[in-house]
């Protein structure tokens, strides 16, 4: 049906049957069909509408993958999780490192009784558990569950049965629950594991049941009940996670605010667990895990917003261009009676076409985006439940942005393209001054925002890159390159002393320091540079009000040779200090200046209060004399300054786990299986874990999350430069092409070439100075939210912001110069002879 045949419709309208509602679904369809013939004409302008509208719809597509993966629905396995809540004591003058999550038994319990905001209340804690096969011992991360923990969550095995309260009372026959990953990955599957008894760190424990596949609580390969209680002395010292599920009708602010009256309280009674000016937090499940990284998924999503307005600006730019040159099209439809909403909805129909195919390949972006994404997010960082994947929730978000974007890009070229005065567009014949510039001001309004926002996101990508580089190449005060780490969990019982421990590493040290190509190895009890024990201490001779505190390392005499710390003042440990348990202490700056001042170090005495109370392995009055000070190493992370450290000899204690540390001359990865059979050559029955180097690490905790956020937001940004200049070059090649009559009089009437590339390089360069102008402003507003992912690099860097400008400047003038050519080689005489 022709649009002008008003007379048809309307008679079909009245016909029996044919009710006015059902006529336009024909109608409907007939312009669908009538937008794909028009595309089809033109499927240069079609495909790179779509390909623009994929690019922006589909970034965003991969967005809210994530983000309802990962904040909105982490755990639909869980019941009542809008409900659920953990538990968290932060220290203000530490905001980067995050919550305690973990209390030590008398804590929580008072916590249990106290807070009269939970329905119900979770433990968790962790250890490891070791299984010996033939092969060797392995190590599995064993969590430690009240036994209320499945019922909690709503969870059922998926094989067996969960726990119950009868098997942890005492004296209850040992059982565990197996992760799902595990038994199909070390166990393959195998059904008849349920009621088998494993060795389990030397204890004879039954398998009850295997948790369903997304089941992934504390991270644990299985879990053991227990029951908490504050009068057994070793468990009493332990930590468990505290989570709670909300009484119905209790805001989270009810219940933060009746723990940190709860908090005050418990805090009097357990002081050493809590930073002067503390606050506690009760946080959502998701939130909890995620932490800062919600803020950089907030970040990348209005990155991604960003670019799907300059997406639309594009194709709007576009769709005005494709509208001047339909002019007379409409004019004639219009004189021929169609109303201009029915103009109106033919256009948006068009638009609706362009968007719903955008959308169909952006789903296919997202669908490889989102492997991509997936395979870079560090482990830990998001909840292990979450699964990133294109689901039936992101299809219909796809769907509605589409539909939101068609109209956004669509409607104001509608409107344009069917304005009711129809002589002028019949009578103007040609490609001259008046379709120039009827909608110029539109156009070029559009550029200059996609211009603008282009800025935006070029200067948070700038910042990340900065600040990436900044964390990158900080000086760690210690050297992790060729050092191979690996944790050296020893069975319960058998090395909970001093001398066990001692005896074991000194035959393990002296095998592995045989090996060719080992330069140096110590033991350890952390993995450098993610600090150590930290705990009271009191400095002889010294009077302060506020509590002292310091990071405790056991190492051996080979620690400052392995990391290559750098002796300022005094010595290092000694081999004798080690092997004789003395009661030496090496320092660092910050210790001496911090607890010391302008003080001679030497000689000085600490007193390590928390070595006093650890168990098993407490020491009585743990006085250790200060024989050396070594310069600055970081101790909290890479974000963090160093806080007062302390390397004492590991043979003064039985307390706290071990590590290894080797340095070699080599690559650190080949010398791994190697210091595993060393080990077992050592005691079979002791496992090694988390094995790997140093670097690696550093990638892991440090750089991946960061890294991660700039990759994103820097293909964001360069897909919204690459949209701004295609939008520029666009908006100038189609202005030069309706002003050609313009520059062929002008180049008639003694023009010089140069001077038409300049008036068209001054036209494009006004519209990118503008938009380099506004952008600059939001620039700087934008940017402020990015402070908290920083490093070593201001929101307002100068630097930074010059040069994403120069690289927009740039890329602009590129735009331009290109059409800028073609006009300079406008013929007069064609030009003069098209009119």
């Amino acid at each position: 049906m022709l649009l002008g045949q008003k007379g048809k419709s309307a008679d079909r309208c009245k016909l029996p049957g044919h009710p006015r509602r059902l006529t336009h679904m024909p109608s409907v369809w007939q312009d669908v069909r009538y937008a794909a013939r028009g595309l089809r004409k033109q499927p240069a302008f079609a495909l790179l509408a779509i390909l623009a509208l994929a690019l922006g719809i589909g970034s965003a597509t991969t967005m809210f993958s994530v983000i309802q993966a990962v904040l909105i629905d982490p755990y639909p396995m869980y019941a009542h999780i809008d409900r659920l809540v953990q538990v968290e004591i932060r220290d203000p003058a530490k905001p980067r490192q995050g919550g305690r999550g973990y209390f030590q038994v008398p804590e929580f319990l008072e916590y249990q009784a106290q807070v009269q905001s939970f329905e119900d209340v979770i433990g968790g804690g962790s250890e490891d558990v070791l299984y010996t096969t033939a092969d060797g011992t392995e190590q599995f991360d064993g969590g430690l569950m009240t036994p209320n923990n499945f019922e909690f969550m709503g969870v059922r095995a998926a094989l067996g049965r969960t726990f119950t309260a009868e098997d942890a009372r005492p004296g209850a026959p040992p059982v565990f629950v197996m992760n799902h990953k595990m038994w199909a990955g070390r166990f393959g599957s195998d059904p008849s594991l349920i009621g088998k008894t494993f060795v389990l760190n030397g204890v004879a424990t039954t398998l009850i049941g295997v948790m369903p596949q997304r089941f992934f609580k504390l991270g644990a390969d299985l879990y053991k009940p227990v029951v908490l209680d504050r009068a057994d002395p070793v468990q009493s010292r332990q930590f468990f996670r505290l989570q709670a599920r909300l009484k119905p009708g209790v805001t989270l602010a009810q219940a933060e605010a009746e723990v940190s009256v709860i908090a005050q309280r418990v805090a009097k009674l357990h002081p050493d667990n809590y930073p002067k000016g503390f606050q506690a937090k009760v946080l959502r499940w998701a939130d909890s895990i995620v932490g800062q990284f919600k803020t950089t998924l907030y970040t990348l999503a209005a990155a991604v917003s960003l670019l799907l307005l300059i997406a639309c600006s594009n194709v709007a730019n576009m769709l005005l261009a494709r509208a001047a040159a339909r002019e007379k099209e409409m004019a004639v439809r219009a004189s021929l009676g169609a109303s201009r909403a029915r103009l109106v909805r033919q256009l948006l129909v068009e638009s609706l076409l362009l968007a719903t195919l955008g959308a169909a390949l952006g789903c296919v972006f997202a669908h490889f985006g989102l492997k991509v994404i997936v395979a870079a997010i560090p482990e830990g960082l998001i909840p292990r439940e979450a699964v990133i994947q294109l689901n039936l929730p992101v299809l219909f978000f796809s769907l509605a942005v589409a539909v939101l974007t068609a109209v956004v890009f669509g409607l104001v070229p509608a409107l344009q393209a069917a304005r009711t005065d129809l002589v002028e567009p019949l009578r103007d014949s040609g490609k001259g001054t008046s379709g120039g510039f009827r909608r110029r001001r539109l156009s070029n309004a559009l550029v200059v925002a996609e211009v603008a926002l282009s800025l935006v996101l070029l200067a948070g990508a700038g910042l990340l890159m900065r600040s990436f580089l900044n964390l990158t190449t900080a000086d760690l005060g210690l050297d992790p390159e060729h050092v191979l780490f690996s944790r050296v969990p020893l069975p319960k019982g058998r090395y909970d002393t001093r001398e066990g421990k001692q005896q074991f590493f000194d035959a393990l040290l002296a095998r592995v320091k045989a090996l060719p190509g080992v330069v140096a190895v110590s033991a350890a009890s952390t993995l450098p540079p993610y600090g150590g024990f930290n705990g009271e201490i009191e400095v002889t001779g010294t009077t302060h009000d506020d509590k002292w505190r310091s990071i405790s390392q056991l190492v051996s005499e080979g620690y400052f040779a392995t990391l290559r710390l750098k002796l300022l003042h005094g010595r290092l440990l000694s081999g004798d200090d080690v092997a004789q348990a003395r009661r030496v202490a090496v320092v660092n700056r910050t210790f001496v200046e911090k607890y010391l001042g302008t003080a001679e170090p030497l000689g000085r005495s600490v007193r390590f209060k928390l070595l006093e109370t650890v168990q098993p392995g407490a020491i009585e009055n743990a006085v250790f004399e200060i024989v050396g000070v070594v310069a600055d190493a970081r101790n909290r992370g890479l974000l963090e300054a160093p806080d007062p450290e302390a390397f004492l000899p590991y043979t003064v204690t039985g307390a706290f786990q071990r590590a290894l540390l080797v340095r070699t001359a080599g690559p650190p990865a080949a010398m791994a299986e190697t210091v595993r059979r060393e080990v077992w050559n050592v005691d079979r029955g002791v496992a090694v874990t988390m094995t790997g180097p140093v670097t690696d690490y550093l990638r892991r905790f440090s750089y991946a999350e960061p890294r991660l956020g700039l990759v994103i937001l820097g293909v964001f940004a360069g897909l919204g430069m690459i949209l701004v200049a295609i939008g520029v070059y666009s908006v100038i090649a189609y202005t030069v092409a309706r002003q050609t009559h313009e520059i062929g009089i002008r180049m008639a009437l003694g023009a010089e070439r140069a001077h038409v590339l300049r008036m068209v390089l001054a036209m494009g360069s006004r519209l990118v100075g503008l938009g380099l102008a506004i952008g600059l402003v939001a620039s700087l507003a934008a940017t402020r939210v990015l402070s908290s992912q920083l490093m070593g690099v201001a929101p307002h860097d100068p630097l930074t912001l010059a040069a994403v400008i120069g690289l927009m400047a740039i890329a602009g003038a590129a735009a331009c110069l290109f059409p800028a050519r073609r006009a300079t080689r406008v013929d007069p005489m064609i030009a003069l002879r098209y009119e």
